[in-house]
């Protein structure tokens, strides 16, 4: 699924990933909102968005796009993923998959239309939070690297499907700035800077799977396609 030959280089079943968990997470706090238990809003937001990735897979199997289950293993992955980390504060303090996009090339010139599968302009990126692995180990006095987080990124460029593309499959460790720390908990800045990752924040060292170098990059080179 992650292949030089696969479909988007595999960069569209982390977009499956991304938004199943953003999907659960956005359920479990409307849940909890209207008076359920902590354990009945996960498994809510879990369920409804769960069951119907499944059944979008299989209505898909009616269409050119065919079903395909490693979208359904990557809707349930993401779901479960908010899921655990609505159900374990502390943790989710600490980790969290966030999306980084800036439009592509393919999408200024109608390439690609629908900018959620401009997969050409996102970057993927697990990332585990300073502030949140300080209090992890019991640390309760804040730190300047509080205002740190390191993360897994991954991202394709080039599989578009247009002819002469020079197909690239990039994963790497990147250092960013944890923007969360500069606004209250539970405000919606906080809330979009978790789950949005600005493409100007982060750099790291990566390395292009299709030909094995490695390479020194930062948000904007990532975005430069």
């Amino acid at each position: 699924m992650f292949r030089k030959d696969s479909y988007n280089g595999g960069a569209d079943k982390l977009g499956h990933l991304y938004t199943w968990a953003l999907l659960t997470r956005a359920l479990t706090h409307n849940y909890e909102r209207h008076g359920f238990s902590r354990k009945s809003a996960a498994f809510w937001g879990f369920t409804i968005p769960a069951v119907n990735g499944v059944f979008i897979e299989l209505l898909d199997g009616y269409t050119d796009y065919n079903a395909s289950t490693e979208d359904i293993l990557f809707n349930l992955m993401g779901s479960g993923l908010g899921g655990f980390l609505y159900l374990h504060p502390k943790l989710d303090e600490m980790i969290h998959l966030d999306w980084s996009y800036l439009p592509s090339s393919d999408f200024k010139k109608n390439v690609k239309r629908d900018f959620t599968t401009d997969y050409a302009g996102s970057v993927f990126t697990l990332e585990v939070n300073a502030n949140g692995l300080r209090q992890m180990i019991g640390v309760e006095r804040p730190l300047p690297t509080d205002y740190l987080q390191v993360g897994l990124s991954y991202y394709s460029r080039g599989y578009s499907g247009e002819s002469g593309t020079n197909k690239q499959r990039f994963m790497g460790v990147t250092l960013g700035i944890n923007f969360q720390q500069f606004f209250r908990k539970g405000s919606a800045a906080r809330t979009f800077v978790k789950y949005y990752k600005l493409p100007y924040s982060y750099g790291g060292y990566f390395k292009e799977l299709n030909t094995n170098k490695m390479y020194m990059i930062f948000g904007e080179q990532a975005h430069d396609y």
